[in-house]
């Protein structure tokens, strides 16, 4: 589905490379690296808003670089470490601004659009607070919200960066695990960027480690020794 080769990302030098690898549907893939190795560079390069410096990404046999932005919405959805709604919307009406690439100019809401995001907040057993604003609700909750608008959005890849970095241990296990689900139930493909060693443990079909030594990534698809992981990745 996500298919990469001879990518060099970065800005004027390469932070790090990625050679061949291929990402399927159905898979919760985290990226985890020291700060400032490229984590973000790496999810903005896939969503097309970075340019590669070398090589390709492609998604479904197509080059993000040759889509156009109302094709690449369709691709992907978004979401960042902060929350990117708006401050006092309702639950209901920030999932549904999923749906803006699929609505008129006036963004009116056809019935199909009802139907999937009150299926996407049934799902999310986000009911009883539909009708809340996002100020009025919890950090993880707002933070669920904004998954929902993702999901309301039905793309077949999700991309989240540091999506539960100002959530409580709680909090963060329910949103990965979440994720974890939403990507085996719906068939869709999910990356992550994090810090969350024990949960990228536990969670994900498999990680991309950032090595910046090496600039390239090494990655795991067993579940491995926690010490030796962050000794490998962070030990320099």
């Amino acid at each position: 589905m996500l298919e990469f080769k001879n990518l060099h990302i970065g800005y004027k030098k390469v932070l790090f490379e990625v050679k061949d690898l291929t990402l399927n549907s159905g898979q919760l893939v985290s990226v985890i690296g020291k700060n400032g190795t490229g984590k973000t560079t790496f999810l903005n390069t896939i969503l097309g808003i970075n340019k590669p410096l070398q090589g390709t990404v492609k998604v479904s046999d197509r080059n993000i670089q040759e889509l156009k932005r109302n094709e690449l919405v369709t691709l992907f959805s978004h979401v960042s470490s902060k929350f990117d709604g708006v401050n006092y919307l309702s639950v209901y009406d920030l999932i549904a601004m999923g749906r803006a690439p699929y609505t008129n100019m006036l963004n009116q809401l056809r019935e199909v659009d009802r139907e999937i995001i009150n299926s996407v907040i049934e799902k999310l057993n986000l009911t009883k607070l539909k009708d809340y604003s996002t100020s009025q609700i919890s950090d993880g909750e707002r933070q669920i919200a904004i998954i929902g608008k993702a999901l309301a959005q039905q793309t077949k890849i999700i991309i989240l960066d540091e999506p539960t970095a100002f959530l409580d241990y709680t909090n963060r296990r329910k949103v990965i695990k979440l994720l974890k689900e939403i990507a085996v139930e719906q068939d869709k493909l999910i990356l992550i960027s994090t810090h969350n060693i024990d949960l990228c443990i536990e969670c994900s079909d498999l990680i991309i480690a950032v090595d910046d030594t090496k600039k390239s990534i090494i990655l795991y698809q067993d579940k491995m020794d926690k010490s030796h992981l962050i000794e490998e990745v962070f030990g320099n």
